[in-house]
């Protein structure tokens, strides 16, 4: 008999065997396990839905929860992922879709790999773009390269001063602390400073030289400051991540033209709580990014 449940930190040597089946063998089983089952900041949340046969899990859609403070507010969020069916349930594939929107309604709800056979069925139930393209950006040497090196300086993870973050940023830093593949980086220069998070990447649709990868962007906390030295920012993941590039989502570029980009598909999708929340409010953070390797 089908059972749709909701599952929690327990349930992951149940749900394994349905994450295995995405045959990603970069992903141990402490990745899958940290990825949608071992997230402190919101210990004790339900960790997705789940459909049992006979008490088998068949199939499976993740939740990860997280206080967020959106267009002035502070409210809960749920980044869904790992949406997964055995081919013989394929029918029952909605009902974990349509179980979160019905239980989760008054949440804004993310998805931040979404696979393009799934974006239809998004759609149907409210959800819409909030990015469409990744920008993939490359270190630029020159007079203004040497000067903002020069003049700025970096600190990373442990030796970040914390005193100089706000209290939302202490937190973001100290909750991508744990995550081996996410860096956080502070810039500054001129009396002016910016929190980067960023998660170790390796986009397929660009052929790096084996064993060269680049940076994510999960949080830039001062976009201006970030466009104007963005160089400090290449060296900051140089050192922290060994990457040679950084990528940040299109819409943060807002409006500007950057030469010698490159652009990548990445389609978002979300499901704003409230009018107000516009794309531009949202980020990578307390996602699958933060753990995903692909």
């Amino acid at each position: 008999m089908i059972e749709l449940r909701t599952v929690g930190a327990d349930a992951f040597e149940e749900i394994l065997p349905l994450l295995q089946l995405f045959r990603n063998r970069r992903m141990c089983l402490e990745d899958w396990r940290r990825m949608l089952f071992d997230h402190p900041w919101s210990d004790g949340s339900p960790r997705g839905f789940a459909i049992y046969d006979g008490g088998r899990a068949v199939g499976f859609l993740g939740t990860i929860y997280a206080t967020r403070l959106l267009a002035g507010r502070t409210e809960n969020v749920c980044n869904f992922s790992s949406w997964i069916v055995e081919e013989p349930y394929r029918g029952a594939s909605a009902m974990l879709m349509r179980k979160m929107v019905k239980e989760l309604g008054g949440l804004t709800l993310m998805g931040h790999t979404p696979h393009p056979t799934t974006i239809g069925v998004f759609t149907l139930l409210g959800f819409r773009p909030f990015e469409q393209e990744s920008l993939l950006l490359f270190p630029a040497p020159g007079l203004r390269f040497a000067t903002s090196l020069l003049q700025g300086t970096i600190a990373l993870g442990p030796g970040m001063p914390l005193d100089a973050l706000d209290e939302e940023e202490r937190r973001i830093v100290q909750d991508a602390a744990p995550y081996p593949h996410v860096c956080s980086a502070l810039l500054q220069r001129g009396g002016r400073r910016c929190l980067l998070v960023a998660r170790l990447e390796r986009p397929r649709e660009i052929r790096f030289p084996r064993g060269v990868r680049s940076a994510e962007l999960l949080y830039v906390g001062n976009r201006d400051f970030f466009w104007e030295n963005r160089e400090l920012a290449h060296l900051a993941f140089l050192r922290g991540l060994g990457t040679v590039a950084v990528s940040i989502d299109l819409r943060l570029a807002e409006g500007r033209r950057i030469r010698g980009a490159v652009r990548i598909p990445r389609p978002r999708l979300y499901r704003p709580s409230r009018p107000e929340i516009s794309p531009m409010e949202l980020d990578g953070l307390y996602s699958e990014l933060m753990t995903l390797q692909e």
